[in-house]
C-alpha cells in the first residue's frame, strides 16, 4: 500500500500527531524487563555512535485503525510503543508525548507489567547518569487501515522489528474485535486466563489445529519445519475473513429408537465448523477447560510418568490429540466414567506403539495416523466398544521388534516406566 494512509515519520512527530489507544481486544502488554531494557540500551548505543551520515534508527511498522472516538487503535506495534511511552515518562520527556500524556490501558495484566518494568527501570537508573532518548532520531512507518478487517490482513502479513506474531496473537484479536464493545473485556479475560495463568491456549490451539487437519476430508498436513510455520496455518483455520458471524453453535448426537429419542448434551466438537466472534472464543476456552479435567484424571496413572521421559514429544502430542477426540465424541461426563482410565491406557498403547522400538519423528507419527486413522476412528465411532475393539485388534496384529538394541537406553527406560512385562505387544505393559 502506498497512499496517504502510509507514511514514514520520526517518533516525535508520530506521538504529537496521533492520539493512541490499546483496545480491549488486543493482547496485553507482556514485554519483560529484559526486552524493555534491551530497547532502551539499543537506542542509547545508537545515539552514542551518531554521525552526520548515520541513518535514523528504524523501529519498524506500526499499524493503526481509526476508532470510534478521536484516536487510533494500535493493531501492531503496541509492545514497542507502550515501552517507549513508559520510557518517555520515566526519563521526564513528557513534553514529547503531546496528545498521549493520558495514554490509557485497561488490562490488569498490562498495568502490572508496566508497573514492574517501571520499577525495575528506576532501580536500573539509580546512581547512573540518565541518558534521554532522542525521539527525533527514531523512524517508523505507520500504516492506517481503513477498517478492522484490512488492519488484520496487514497484521498477519507484515514483519516488524517487534516480537514476531504467533498464531494466537492473530486469532485472539481477530475474534475479540468482532464482538460488541461491552463484551470485549469479558471475553478477553477468558482468553487471558488460559493464555497467561496456565499457558494452555497455545497448546490447545495447536492440538486442535492438527486434529482438524488430520481428520478432515481429504487428509491435510502442514510443514514440519520451524515452529513459525504455525503462523501461516492458524489464521487459515481459526481467523479468516470469510468466517460467518453471529452464530455460536454446539453440536450433539441424537439417537432415536422407535418412540424414544435420546440426545447428548450439546458441546463444542473439536472438528466442528467455527464462526467469527464468540463461537471460536468459547470453543478454545472450552477445550482448555476440558483438558484440565483430562490431565487431572490421568495425572498419576500416565502424565506423571510421561513427564519423566525424554524423546516422546511427538508420540505424546499424538496421544493428547486422541484424548481430545475422545472427549469431543463422548463429552466431559465420559472422562469421569469408571472405564475412562482403561480406555485412555488402550489409546496410549496405540499412540506409543512406534516408540517401543525406536525414537519417533513427526513424520512417522503423521504416517501412522494416515495409515491407521486412529483419530477418525474415535470421532466416528458410534459406541465406545468400537474403540476398545479397535485397539485390542491393533495389539493382536502388532508384532514387536525385540532386537538387542531395544533392551537398553531410552526404549528400555520407556518400557520400564510403564510396566512393560513381555516382549510381545499383546501382553499388558501397564502395571494394573
Amino acid at each position: 500500500m502506498n497512499n496517504k494512509n502510509e507514511n514514514s515519520v520520526v517518533l516525535a512527530d508520530f506521538f504529537s500527531t496521533f492520539q493512541l489507544k490499546i483496545s480491549d481486544y488486543q493482547r496485553p502488554y507482556i514485554w519483560t524487563f529484559t526486552q524493555f531494557l534491551k530497547l532502551y540500551e539499543d537506542l542509547i548505543n545508537y545515539q552514542k555512535n551518531l554521525g552526520n551520515s548515520t541513518p535514523l534508527y528504524y523501529l519498524g511498522n506500526i499499524i493503526l485503525v481509526k476508532n470510534n472516538t478521536e484516536g487510533y487503535d494500535i493493531i501492531d506495534g503496541q509492545q514497542r510503543i507502550t515501552s517507549l511511552l513508559i520510557l518517555a515518562n520515566l526519563l521526564q520527556q513528557k513534553e514529547l508525548l503531546s496528545c498521549n500524556n493520558e495514554f490509557a490501558i485497561n488490562s490488569t495484566i498490562s498495568k502490572n507489567n508496566i508497573k514492574a518494568n517501571a520499577e525495575y527501570f528506576r532501580h536500573y537508573l539509580k546512581d547512573k547518569n540518565v541518558e534521554k532518548i532522542q525521539f527525533e532520531k527514531i523512524n517508523i512507518t505507520y500504516i492506517i487501515a481503513e477498517n478492522q478487517d484490512q488492519a488484520f490482513k496487514f497484521y498477519t502479513t507484515l514483519n516488524t522489528s517487534g516480537k514476531r506474531l504467533n498464531g494466537l496473537d492473530i486469532v485472539k484479536p481477530f475474534h475479540l474485535q468482532a464482538l460488541a464493545k461491552e463484551k470485549q473485556e469479558e471475553k478477553a479475560r477468558l482468553f487471558e486466563k488460559h493464555q497467561f495463568s496456565n499457558n494452555l491456549l497455545d497448546k490447545i490451539i495447536k492440538l486442535s489445529l492438527r486434529i482438524r487437519y488430520w481428520t478432515g476430508l481429504p487428509f491435510r498436513d502442514f510443514p514440519r519445519n520451524h515452529e513459525n510455520s504455525w503462523n501461516e496455518f492458524l489464521p487459515q483455520e481459526f481467523a479468516y475473513s470469510e468466517m460467518l458471524s453471529k452464530h455460536d453453535y454446539k453440536y450433539a448426537t441424537v439417537v432415536e429408537d422407535k418412540d424414544t429419542t435420546e440426545s447428548s448434551v450439546p458441546a463444542y466438537q473439536v472438528n466442528q465448523p467455527l464462526y467469527k466472534g464468540e463461537n471460536t472464543i468459547h470453543y478454545l476456552v472450552y477445550w482448555c477447560e476440558v483438558w484440565l479435567i483430562v490431565e487431572n484424571k490421568l495425572k498419576s496413572e500416565i502424565f506423571d510418568k510421561m513427564d519423566k521421559l525424554e524423546g516422546i514429544e511427538f508420540n505424546r502430542e499424538y496421544y493428547e490429540m486422541a484424548l481430545l477426540c475422545y472427549a469431543s465424541k463422548y463429552g466431559i461426563n465420559a472422562i469421569e466414567e469408571d472405564n475412562f482410565i482403561t480406555i485412555a491406557k488402550g489409546l496410549f498403547k496405540v499412540c506409543f506403539y512406534t516408540r517401543l522400538t525406536k525414537p519417533c519423528s513427526k513424520i512417522s507419527i503423521k504416517n501412522s495416523e494416515e495409515e491407521n486413522q486412529l483419530l477418525k476412528r474415535i470421532l466416528y465411532a458410534f459406541d465406545k466398544n468400537e474403540i476398545i475393539e479397535y485397539y485390542n485388534s491393533f495389539f493382536n496384529e502388532a508384532t514387536l521388534n525385540t532386537a538387542a538394541e531395544t533392551k537398553t537406553g531410552r526404549v528400555q527406560k520407556f518400557k520400564d516406566s510403564f510396566g512393560f512385562k513381555e516382549d510381545h505387544y499383546e501382553q499388558p505393559f501397564f502395571n494394573q
